[in-house]
């Protein structure tokens, strides 16, 4: 066989001062990809059909790649880059002024699951490796402005991916560091944002239609004084494919166990009989999200098994 590595060599590619990671912050999020739909819902079968979202001011439109849509689980990364990038922030490493953005960001696979809450065990780093190819493969576009600026193109969420392994005692390769380019339409919205969002501890034990919930409520500062949304406009800034009435469902459900973490829900139903004949019961009905009163937490109450289920697993926890 070839040359083997120096030892030294070996150690030097491994210095924590090269890396970005661990994480010692909070998880934080840019708040424009958490106030809308950017992200495929299904945990199982990867997406292949477009999502789109227009509601007369913002405008979003996501492919997927080969590997299918990005997920948000997938986005899990994205949200522990952002954490990465934030930190750098606050230590001064990373200014809106610097003329040579670095957008690269190297981390180790371990530090990731150990902040995302996922086992280590078993096919994880292929599984991280398949989230890679799919958040650098799905193509968005949108309006939306980062830092002052747009792109009129299509850009996917990361530029570039630069994985390193070793092989083990059984020739086996072993992850030792992931590299990763966010892509400059992001990294703006990051650098600019003065007020990152911090997400709660238990956001990644959160069921897809419940994390959306989440974002938005985060995105859109509601406090104790509550914020209402129409059930049709919540259900499009979700971004489910579900029906409005499996939707209207899940909420039902979520009103009864409240077990949203920092938020209370409420429905308000208009009276039965101002409803359209054969529309979906849960037409009209406005949606109120409030902020928990500091100290109060969730009832301890378990996901059910199939109430509100909408598509592939959309209110499901991660299992």
């Amino acid at each position: 066989g070839g040359a083997r590595p120096s030892p030294r060599r070996g150690q030097r590619e491994l210095l924590p001062e090269l890396f970005d990671s661990p994480l010692r912050g909070k998880l934080r999020g840019q708040r424009g990809i958490m106030a809308y739909p950017f992200f495929h819902l299904g945990k199982t079968a990867p997406s292949r059909e477009l999502l789109r979202y227009d509601d007369g001011q913002v405008r979003i439109e996501v492919a997927p790649g080969p590997a299918g849509m990005a997920t948000i689980y997938d986005k899990d990364l994205i949200l522990y880059i952002a954490s990465l990038m934030a930190e750098k922030m606050r230590r001064g490493e990373l200014r809106p002024e610097d003329p040579r953005p670095d957008r690269e960001f190297t981390f180790t696979a371990h530090d990731f699951f150990r902040v995302a809450g996922r086992d280590t065990a078993g096919k994880a780093y292929d599984r991280l490796l398949q989230m890679l190819q799919r958040l650098q493969g799905t193509q968005v576009r949108t309006n939306i402005e980062m830092g002052g600026e747009g792109t009129d193109g299509v850009f996917s969420w990361i530029d570039a991916v630069n994985t390193r392994y070793r092989r083990n005692a059984r020739a086996e390769k072993e992850l030792v560091s992931v590299s990763v380019t966010l892509c400059a339409w992001l990294y703006r919205g990051i650098l600019s944002d003065t007020r990152l969002l911090t997400f709660a501890e238990g956001y990644f034990d959160l069921a897809p239609l419940e994390r959306r919930l989440y974002e938005i409520a985060k995105a859109e500062d509601v406090d104790e004084a509550g914020w209402s949304i129409g059930i049709e406009d919540l259900h499009a800034r979700v971004g489910t494919r579900g029906l409005l009435r499996h939707f209207g469902q899940f909420l039902t459900e979520l009103e009864r166990s409240q077990r949203l973490i920092e938020f209370e829900i409420g429905l308000h139903r208009p009276p039965a009989e101002t409803q359209r004949r054969g529309r979906p019961g849960y037409e009209g009905t406005v949606v109120t999200l409030r902020a928990r009163a500091p100290g109060l937490r969730p009832p301890a109450l378990p996901a059910p098994s199939g109430a509100g289920d909408t598509t592939d697993g959309e209110s499901a926890a991660k299992s």
